[in-house]
């Protein structure tokens, strides 16, 4: 089975997105005109971002409220000192990026209930 079919189904029962579907290679789950959840995976090499991004933010270019990926953003310091590196989870603090350990290693079929956790919390608290 494909890895998207166990996800759409999981994101389709959340209860907190208006729409699932795939958009291009990627899996969306949409909570309003501007947020969403971008869920890449790639079976072959399991590299993987799990990211909620709010369209509205006032940054420039990454429009990411937070989320977690296994790119190595090489000269980083912050994510290259991680013992979880390159697996990182990073949100922003007053503008700022902060890169923090991250325990996803792109098992997205087990690590969609982690990244729902998030996502529900998150919208919790900003509601």
């Amino acid at each position: 089975m494909a890895w998207y079919k166990s996800v759409l189904r999981r994101l389709e029962k959340v209860g907190v997105f208006v729409e699932v579907k795939i958009v291009g290679a990627k899996v969306r789950a949409v909570v309003d005109k501007t947020v969403f959840l971008d869920i890449h995976y790639d079976p072959a090499t399991e590299s993987y971002s799990y990211a909620l991004i709010d369209l509205n933010l006032p940054y420039k270019g990454d429009k990411r409220i937070f989320g977690w990926d296994d790119y190595p953003h090489e000269g980083t310091l912050e994510i290259e000192a991680l013992k979880s590196y390159p697996h990182h989870f990073q949100r922003r603090r007053e503008g700022e990026w902060i890169f923090e350990e991250s325990e996803m290693r792109g098992n997205i079929e087990t690590e969609i209930e982690a990244v729902i956790m998030e996502v529900k919390s998150y919208l919790t608290i900003r509601h």
